[in-house]
């Protein structure tokens, strides 16, 4: 197998299968270099017509588009004093999992690469793993008579803060949370100290698109995925 793959452990072990990324540039891949029985990933820019073309040449197939969004937060921004009461704990650990499912039908995680059942598990399991600060440093959480009504999860290295997953309960949806989990969001961010906040969206989900524009805001990459199965 050529050395240009490296597999992707994490994910092999939690779908239960060989899954590998190629790294780019694309090189010449002879017919035996492929790793057999195995998911061949590809992230590629959306600048890098090079490789997009190779791309295409290896029949991969493509699956989603991925728009990344920045927004700076300004020095004088003022937070909330604490944040207690926003943070989920253990016990809502199970009821973030029940408005998981089915949240997020634009994944690249999708048929007939992976199942509905697949998917909602993966981020199932990014939620837990928030929660607990294993991936995420915390999940934050609005809610509505007690029940979660929404929920953002924040990683933070150094200054700079990544958004991993947002997302609004189905009875709640169209009623302006977004809006506000994006601002706890912010608070948050700017709380610990941080001066730059990412958010990634797939570019299906014009929703999720149209709701960080409004919010200030911009594009700052986008990038394209491309499975092959051999």
């Amino acid at each position: 197998m050529s050395n240009y793959f490296s597999q992707r452990e994490w994910d092999s072990q939690f779908f239960e299968r060989k899954i590998f990324s190629l790294e780019l540039p694309v090189p010449k891949i002879k017919s035996n270099d492929w790793p057999i029985d195995s998911l061949i990933t590809i992230k590629a820019s959306s600048t890098d017509y090079l490789s997009l073309n190779t791309i295409n040449e290896y029949c991969f197939s493509f699956i989603e588009g991925e728009l990344v969004f920045k927004k700076d937060i300004k020095a004088n921004s003022k937070a909330f004093t604490s944040f207690e009461a926003y943070i989920a704990n253990h016990g809502a650990i199970e009821e973030l999992k029940c408005i998981v499912s089915d949240l997020y039908i634009n994944s690249r995680f999708r048929e007939p690469w992976f199942s509905a059942q697949e998917r909602d598990s993966f981020y199932q399991k990014w939620v837990e793993n928030a929660v607990l600060s294993k991936f995420d440093d915390c999940c934050l959480v609005i809610k509505n008579d007690g029940a979660i009504s929404g929920f953002v999860t924040v990683k933070i290295r150094e200054e700079e803060a990544t958004v991993g997953l947002i997302g609004v309960a189905l009875p709640y949806q169209g009623q302006g949370l977004g809006k506000k989990l994006l601002a706890l969001a912010e608070s948050y961010c700017i709380a610990k100290k941080a001066r730059v906040i990412k958010v990634a969206t797939q570019t299906s989900n014009i929703s999720a698109a149209n709701l960080y524009s409004k919010n200030g805001f911009a594009i700052a990459d986008i990038s394209y995925w491309f499975y092959k199965q051999v």
